[in-house]
């Protein structure tokens, strides 16, 4: 299976651990920037796609790397909107827009997760 990570922040790490655990998936991260916290802490070696993840480019991110599911592991400051007045209703709004693909698409934030 192949699982495209959107974010390697600290939620990021948390999500590209527990798919580790899982024998044959192979685990792909698209980050904003070169060296995220994930690259920083070692938990990967580099990020896969060099890219800022928006509805606008979200199709050709999926075409480029085929997964079988995109896991958005991105905070509202991982967004951009933590100045934003109603910045969290911006990420769920963009979140439901990329749910809009043909890739099944699983948003996670640290509530689900827990406390690192």
């Amino acid at each position: 299976m192949r699982v495209l990570v959107i974010g390697a922040e600290r939620l990021g790490i948390r999500v590209i651990n527990q798919l580790k655990k899982i024998k044959d998936v192979e685990v792909l991260v698209a980050e904003r920037q070169e060296r995220p916290l994930a690259v920083e802490e070692g938990v990967i070696d580099k990020v896969d796609i060099l890219i800022h993840v928006t509805a606008m480019n979200f199709e050709d991110v999926v075409a480029e790397t085929n997964p079988d599911l995109v896991i958005l592991a991105r905070t509202v400051q991982d967004w951009d909107k933590a100045e934003t007045p109603m910045g969290s209703e911006y990420v769920e709004g963009m979140e439901r827009e990329l749910t809009k693909f043909g890739v099944a698409v699983l948003p996670v934030d640290s509530r689900v997760l827990g406390p690192h």
